[in-house]
């Protein structure tokens, strides 16, 4: 029987699919025009000139105008459905999207029938074309629907024929550029796919002089337009980025994380002949152990995910008497990527 709480997951897509059409009709294109002049605007420097104020003002109008339509009919009513159906609890974060349902998936994986595969299945495609049809992260909701990818592949990839990775197409690809021309440029070539673009800090921070000011930058409370983000360093007023873990320590060096690689591997070991912790609890805290050690096999560890993760298993583990080896080898691991456990 499917657990209430993936039947929850289900039901937002399906709440997803219902509004499809529309967002693609109706806000796609509007998005497209935003993240245009959000590049445009960020080649001005309003402290220059009245001249490149008065443009930089206009701009900020215009998204401002544009954007609240955006606000109203999907993140708002996305975020509100997905605190009607307990998926989410409201953090800024997001993280309750995963802490909040890995316990159904770990549950639903243990004891399904054939028709709740069929179901699944069913779901699967049906948020998969969602997602590549859209072809977006929504403004604000990148991080939202990036924790909802997280926990979905989890369910998912368990129920899959093929060793294909099925979200990998509407993920973030990176496009270096070296101006803003380029960037417009790429935009226009890469309409319909989720991209990034990313270009040198000293393109925004052109200095006529050693103690030049820096330019003030405002920024809207969004961070990604429809899937085309502009990444830049150094971005004053940052208001609208949530980031998390930004204190966990991960080295460069894969050699350097090697050590680290192996005891969360013997932790895993040790998880799972552990007689305080129930069969539940151990799939929940191997899976979160099992993530950060892939993360850490990446050429570029995601923090924030290493953060989610290593939370996520905390909250089981604190609450639990722990044996000495497997308490030993939790702190080792907690201190070794400088997150505090206790």
């Amino acid at each position: 029987m499917i657990p209430y709480k993936i039947q929850a997951l289900f039901d937002f897509i399906d709440y997803l699919d219902v509004h499809k059409k529309v967002y693609i009709e109706t806000y796609l294109p509007i998005c497209d025009e935003l993240t245009i002049l959000a590049t445009q605007r960020a080649n001005l420097n309003p402290d220059k000139n009245y001249i490149e104020k008065r443009k930089y003002d206009n701009i900020q109008t215009q998204i401002s105008e544009k954007f609240q339509p955006i606000t109203d009919n999907i993140s708002v009513p996305i975020l509100n459905k997905l605190r009607e159906l307990g998926i989410w609890c409201g953090e800024n974060d997001y993280t309750s999207i995963w802490n909040g349902n890995i316990s159904a998936v770990s549950e639903l994986k243990k004891d399904f029938t054939d028709e709740d595969a069929a179901k699944v299945v069913s779901y699967k495609e049906k948020y998969l074309r969602f997602r590549i049809e859209t072809n977006s992260n929504f403004l604000c909701l990148e991080l939202v629907l990036h924790e909802l990818d997280e926990i979905l592949i989890e369910l998912f990839d368990f129920f899959k024929d093929t060793d294909q990775n099925e979200f990998d197409d509407f993920k973030t690809k990176t496009i270096e550029v070296n101006n803003m021309e380029e960037a417009i440029k790429g935009f226009l070539e890469n309409k319909g796919k989720n991209v990034q673009f990313s270009f040198p800090t000293e393109v925004f921070f052109k200095q006529t002089s050693i103690n030049a000011p820096q330019p003030s930058l405002t920024t809207i409370n969004y961070e990604t337009i429809m899937g085309n983000k502009i990444n830049v360093g150094n971005i004053t007023n940052n208001s609208g980025q949530v980031i998390v873990g930004k204190d966990v320590r991960v080295f460069d060096s894969f050699n350097d994380r090697s050590e680290t690689i192996e005891k969360i591997a013997l932790l895993i070991e040790l998880i799972k002949k552990e007689d305080s912790l129930i069969n539940d609890q151990k799939q929940q805290v191997i899976i979160n152990f099992d993530k950060v050690k892939e993360e850490l096999l990446e050429l570029q560890p995601s923090k924030p995910k290493i953060y989610k993760w290593l939370t996520s298993a905390k909250d089981i583990l604190t609450n639990t008497v722990l044996t000495h080896d497997v308490a030993e080898t939790v702190k080792w691991i907690y201190h070794n990527l400088n997150f505090v456990f206790s």
